[in-house]
Parts: structure tokens; sequence; C-alpha cells
């Protein structure tokens, strides 16, 4: 079982990675083309997300105020952090973003610390910093990045460690029996069940947003299937792997997506494919894997470190 949760994590690495590609490749060099596809995209995994959601929803839901308020904010939140991410796409190569999406951790320290009061301990601020080192690392591994995509990447990681944040909530508000009593299948029927409920709401928001982009024509939905199977099958293999491993070492896992696409990105650029990746010397690709190493090294100390 922990065998098949390792790989079920780092599947859900290697998707995450192509993702990007493939949003790249389809709309992130093309005038709204990325807004058309996000759009497009969950629109078609908030419909794949509904049987899911009929087959895990619970004989009697909680009340609507445990958990209603923290699926409205982790959907905002994730669908706006999405918009981020294809913005920032349209002016980096995937194998830059990744790795600097890593900056999560340090968002998610200064939500804790300075919003809900908690504290680090001295391990966790050292992941922090480490985890500073290595944006800054990646910033220097090539043309320095644009200060507008290092704003929005800024943005996107503040929005994705809010979302995390609530789907939290989210999961302990759906749960019948309150942590920690629940037991680990009712964990993960309650994740199951957010998790297919908050791409729902995302579809049915997607759709209010079609008119403006496209509509419904047929040509443009072939890109958008792409990009819906490969994100809905990492978050899949995702969600398996949280049941398998935990969270803490599923993320760690997760993490190395980071890795993975400067892996994927070099061996573009060497294929020719410059319109996804652009070639760079081998020092700068030495400098980005040993960026995307000290990112995952970052994330692994920061969540599994103890008080």
């Amino acid at each position: 079982m922990q065998i098949l949760g390792i790989v079920a994590g780092l599947l859900a690495a290697a998707a995450s990675a192509l993702s990007y590609l493939v949003s790249r490749h389809y709309g992130g060099r093309r005038p709204g083309g990325g807004s058309r596809l996000l759009v497009r995209a969950h629109v078609l995994m908030g419909l794949l997300s509904v049987p899911l959601a009929a087959l895990l929803w619970p004989a009697a839901l909680p009340p609507t105020g445990a958990w209603l308020p923290a699926l409205a904010g982790s959907t905002a939140c994730y669908l706006t952090g999405q918009v981020a991410v294809f913005a920032a796409l349209q002016r980096i190569d995937a194998s830059r973003l990744a790795p600097l999406l890593g900056l999560k951790i340090a968002m998610l320290a200064a939500i804790v610390t300075g919003v809900l009061g908690q504290e680090l301990t001295v391990r966790q601020w050292l992941a922090v910093a480490a985890s500073v080192a290595a944006a800054a690392l990646v910033q220097t591994a090539g043309r320095p990045l644009p200060r507008s995509a290092i704003v929005i990447v800024v943005t996107a990681c503040v929005l994705f460690a809010m979302s995390d944040l609530f789907i939290v909530a989210l999961i302990d508000g759906l749960e019948s029996v309150p942590p920690p009593a629940a037991s680990l299948v009712a964990r993960l029927e309650a994740g199951g069940f957010a998790v297919s409920i908050t791409y729902v709401l995302c579809g049915v928001v997607a759709c209010g947003f079609l008119p403006w982009h496209g509509g419904y024509e047929p040509s443009a939905w072939d890109p958008a299937a792409r990009y819906a199977v490969v994100w809905m099958g990492a978050m899949l293999a995702l969600y398996t792997c949280f049941g398998l491993v935990g969270a803490v070492f599923g993320n760690v896992l997760q993490s190395t997506r980071g890795v993975m696409a400067v892996g994927l990105g070099a061996l573009l650029a060497r294929r020719g494919w410059h319109d996804l990746e652009q070639p760079v010397d081998r020092r700068t690709l030495v400098r980005r894997m040993l960026a995307a190493l000290l990112m995952t090294a970052a994330i692994a100390a920061y969540a599994t470190a103890t008080g």
C-alpha cells in the first residue's frame, strides 16, 4: 500500500507538471487563449465531478454553516489562483513557474502566524527561508523574470495557500464525526466529496463565463478536454496518495513537480519545442534544477516539522 501511495504521489506530481505545459501550449501564447482554455476545462471537470459527488453524497449533510462558507472560499481562491497561473504562463516558462509555486509555504506561514495566530517551529521558519532562497535561485537562473510575472506568481501562491486552509475547513465541516474521532474512511469520504462538489461549483461558475469566451464553439473544446483529463488525473492521483500515505508525505511527493517540470522543459527545449520552453545553457539548467530540489527540500522540512 505504501509503494502504491508513493507511485500515486509521483504520478500526481508528473501530471501537474505536464498540465502547465499543456496550458502553455494551448493558451499561454495566444491573446485570451488561457482564459478560454481555463473556462472550458472547468466546465468539463465540473461535469466529470457530478457522478462522483452523487456517489459520495452523505446520508445527512451537516448544517450548511459548517461547510458552505469554506466551499465558497476554497472555490473562489482556487479559481482566482488558476487565473493567475495561466497569466504567469504567458510570461515565463513552465520550468520556472513550477518551482516558484512552492513559495506557497511562505505565504501559508505568513497567514497562519499573522492572521490565525499560530506559532511555527524553528525548523519550519528555516524551511520558509529555504523556499525564499530557492525562489531567488530560480530568478537568477536565466534572464531575470519580469516584475509582473513575480507579482502574479506571489499572488497565485497567496491564493493557493488560502485555498488549502479553506479545503481543510471544508473537509472538517463535512465530516459527520468531528476530528480527531473520525475514522480514516470517514475522512477520505469527506475529502472525496469535498473535491467533487468544489469542482462541480467551479464548473457552474465557469458556465457563467462561457458567453464571453467563445461560447459553445465545438472546435475549441478539444484542447480543454486534454487539459481537463491531465488535471483531473493529477487530482485523482493526489487524493489516492493522500489516502494511502497521508497528506504530509503526499504534499512532499507533490512538491517534486518542480523538479519534473525542469526536466520536462529541458527535454522539450532539446527537441526543438521552443514555443513551450526556451533553450538554456548547461549552467542555467543546473541552477534551475538545484532551485527545484531546494524548494522540494524546503517543503519536505516544513511539512514534517513538529513542535
